[in-house]
C-alpha cells in the first residue's frame, strides 16, 4: 500500500524581502520504499533557525544548499525513528539531524551536512538539544564567547539580538566567565527578561535615537567584546564605541537577510578602536564541541544557565514560525513541536 506524508514545501525563491507564510505550502507527497542505510523518521521538535533564510534565496553562493523549489524544506530536528535499515539504528530511537519539514521522513534527506547523531541521555526535553546544546544555539554561543571571542573575567560585552536564541545563552555564558554583559534588545519585555531573569547587568533598546549616548553611559570606556548577531546601523554603532583594543565576534547578520546591501561595513572604527573583527561559526572549533556541550549541561543543570524558548506546535506552524522569527517574535529558542 502507498503511503503519504504531508511536507512544508517553498513556493518561490526569496533573493530579498520578507519571508512571509504565503511563501510556503502544505502538500502531501509519496513516501519511498527504504533502502540499506535509510530509516523513516517522525519529527518530534523543528529546530527554526535564521540561518534557513539564504537557502530560500536561489543563490548557489551561500554556504549551504538552497532548498528546490516545490520540495521538503529541510532543517535540524530531534526525531523518533519509526522503521530502519540502518545498521546503527533501531525503530524507537530517538536522532538529532536534518530532516525535511514532514510529519514523517526518509532519512539521509536529498543533502545532508551535518549527519545524524543520537539524543544525548543527559537531554531531558528534546527540543534542548535544538536550543541550548544545539549546533545552532548554545554551541555557537559558547565557541563564540569562549573559543572566538576570549572573554575573560572584568571585561564588558555587549550582545546583540540578546533575547534571541544564541544572544540569550551567550550573554549568560559570558557573565558566567565573569563579565559584565550589557544587552541589546527591542522591546520592553526582553530587555526586562535580560536583566530579571537572565542576569544581564543591563538592557537598551536597540532602536533607540539615543543609542550611542545610553551604550556610553552604560560603559564610559566602551565594550571590551561586542557579540553581534544582527549587523547593519546596530553594530556600526556599536562598534564606533569600543575601548582600544577591543574584538568583535561575527555570529550573525539578520538585520541583513531581507537586504544584502544593508551593511557595507565603515571601517573606520576598525582602525580607530583598533578592533579586531573575526566571523565564525562553530564547526571551528569542532575539537571544543564535547567539551562545550559538558559545559553547557552542568550550567543547566545548576541553574546557571536557564534556557529560553518559543514553542509553537504542529507542522502547519511552520511556514509562522519561520516568518515570526525574523519579524524578532521569539524570546530564546523559536521550535515547532509535534504531539
Amino acid at each position: 500500500m502507498t503511503r503519504t506524508t504531508r511536507i512544508v514545501s517553498l513556493n518561490r525563491y526569496l533573493p530579498t524581502g520578507r519571508v512571509e507564510p504565503e511563501h510556503f505550502t502544505i502538500r502531501t507527497k509519496e513516501l519511498p520504499d527504504l533502502t540499506d542505510g535509510e530509516m523513516l523518521l517522525r519529527p518530534i521538535a523543528f529546530s527554526v533557525d535564521a540561518t534557513l533564510r539564504g537557502q530560500l534565496t536561489g543563490q548557489d553562493n551561500y554556504f549551504a544548499p538552497q532548498v528546490p523549489l516545490g520540495e521538503a524544506v529541510t532543517g535540524i530536528a530531534v526525531s523518533e525513528v519509526v522503521e530502519s535499515r540502518h545498521p546503527d539504528h533501531q525503530p524507537g530511537d530517538r536522532v538529532v539531524g536534518l530532516v525535511e519539514w514532514a510529519d514523517l521522513s526518509v532519512w539521509p534527506p536529498r543533502t545532508d551536512w551535518i549527519g545524524l547523531t543520537k539524543l544525548d541521555p543527559r537531554v531531558r526535553k528534546p527540543s534542548h538539544a535544538l536550543g541550548v546544546y544545539g549546533l545552532l544555539g548554545g554551541l555557537t554561543a559558547h565557541t563564540g564567547i569562549i573559543e572566538a571571542g576570549q572573554v575573560t573575567a572584568g571585561e564588558t560585552v555587549a550582545v546583540s539580538a540578546a533575547a534571541g536564541n544564541v544572544g540569550s545563552l551567550a550573554g549568560q555564558i559570558a557573565r558566567i566567565r565573569g563579565a559584565r554583559v550589557i544587552g541589546l534588545a527591542g522591546s520592553e519585555q526582553k530587555r526586562k527578561i535580560l536583566t530579571e531573569d537572565l542576569g544581564f547587568d543591563a538592557a537598551v533598546d536597540y532602536r533607540a535615537p539615543d543609542l550611542a549616548e545610553q551604550l556610553r553611559a552604560l560603559a564610559p570606556d566602551g565594550p571590551d567584546l561586542y557579540f553581534d548577531s544582527v549587523g547593519g546601523r546596530v553594530s556600526q554603532t556599536v562598534m564606533g564605541l569600543m575601548r582600544r583594543p577591543a574584538r568583535v565576534v561575527v555570529c550573525g547578520l539578520i538585520s541583513t537577510y531581507d537586504d544584502d546591501t544593508a551593511w557595507t561595513v565603515n571601517i573606520k572604527p576598525l582602525f580607530a578602536n583598533g578592533l579586531t573583527l573575526q566571523g565564525y561559526t562553530p564547526v571551528q572549533f569542532h575539537d571544543a564541541l564535547p567539551a562545550a556541550l559538558d559545559h553547557l549541561v552542568d550550567w543547566v543543570e545548576t541553574g546557571q544557565l536557564i534556557p529560553l524558548e518559543t514553542e509553537r506546535h504542529g507542522l502547519e506552524a511552520l511556514p509562522g514560525a519561520i516568518s515570526g522569527l525574523y519579524r524578532g517574535e521569539n524570546i530564546g529558542k523559536m521550535v515547532v513541536t509535534v504531539p
